[in-house]
């Protein structure tokens, strides 16, 4: 498994470097060379590397950056483990990395830490994309303490491989499966036990509107995600689903999940102008001495539209 993982990421001319967060080291890997950078956020106690089937296809189209949040892969461990220090590490890569505004592609938790992001560094954010990942409210989250605290108890070992047991599917291949088993299980029980804290916080589920283009990619058997729901939250979000598979369905039919994120990265972001984004260009040329229309024409033609 291993060894195909690497092979993948090697065809995608990938670079691995580090970002700094409050002293601490931040993993990531950057490939692809488009315009439009998508940054893969992954989920709890897992890492970068369980987008490993997904980033040559993404980077033949865009830039495509994954992160090892931290206390996860081969990031640093840190004082603590909440949703806001995970988007800040999404933060800190981006920064190192030259990215302003990116599209956030999150699996399973990473729908929290995007959440997180958009709250502190909204202006950074040009689309939203969830994978399997539950939006919670405050009532739903203060009934799953009892489970929550069990995965920092003396049997929560135990209680996480039960846990990730449950999320697999027919379709989710062997190597799949011990690639799975292996990071979650392999990560410390201090950072397993604080992010799941942290995600089940009531404080954290406060409303929001995040008017951004958004979508959720779910298991056909996730059915706490419908586009009402989504949509109290994200007015413009949409939902879309690959059935047969559990909750880790770009790795059980990447191909599948490929195209679904392609086709709509193309049709609702690549074909978008970015008003803010003009307006800017706009007022540089305009104080260079060029025509408002002329310059927009000319930002127009720059971003492909």
């Amino acid at each position: 498994m291993i060894r195909l993982l690497a092979a993948a990421l090697t065809s995608a001319a990938l670079f691995a470097g580090t970002a700094k967060l409050d002293g601490a080291k931040i993993h990531y890997t950057d490939s692809g060379k488009g315009k439009q950078a998508l940054i893969l956020i992954h989920g709890w106690t897992c890492d970068e590397t369980f987008w490993s089937a997904n980033v040559p296809a993404l980077a033949e189209r865009y830039r495509v950056i994954a992160l090892d949040l931290p206390g996860h892969g081969q990031s640093d461990p840190a004082p603590d483990y909440s949703m806001e220090r995970f988007a800040r590490a999404v933060k800190a890569v981006a920064d190192k990395t030259h990215v302003k505004r990116s599209v956030l592609i999150g699996h399973s938790m990473g729908g929290a830490v995007m959440l997180a992001f958009a709250r502190l560094y909204p202006d950074d954010v040009r689309a939203i994309v969830a994978v399997d990942a539950a939006f919670l409210d405050a009532a739903t989250v203060a009934n799953m303490k009892g489970y929550v605290a069990s995965i920092g108890g003396e049997n929560g070992k135990a209680v996480r491989a039960k846990m990730i047991d449950s999320m697999f599917s027919d379709a989710t291949p062997a190597e799949a499966r011990e690639h799975i088993r292996h990071t979650m299980m392999g990560a410390p029980d201090s950072v397993a036990a604080g992010a799941m804290a942290s995600m089940f916080a009531p404080d954290f589920w406060h409303a929001d509107h995040i008017d951004v283009p958004m979508l959720e990619i779910a298991s056909a058997k996730s059915a706490w995600a419908t586009e009402a729901s989504l949509r109290t939250r994200f007015p413009r979000a949409e939902l879309k689903r690959i059935p047969g598979t559990g909750h880790f369905l770009m790795m059980e039919k990447p191909a599948e999940f490929n195209s679904m994120l392609l086709d709509w990265l193309g049709a609702s972001i690549s074909r978008v102008v970015d008003r803010l984004d003009e307006r800017a260009y706009v007022a540089k040329g305009e104080r260079e001495g060029l025509t408002a229309a002329g310059v927009a024409l000319d930002f127009r033609d720059m971003v492909g539209h």
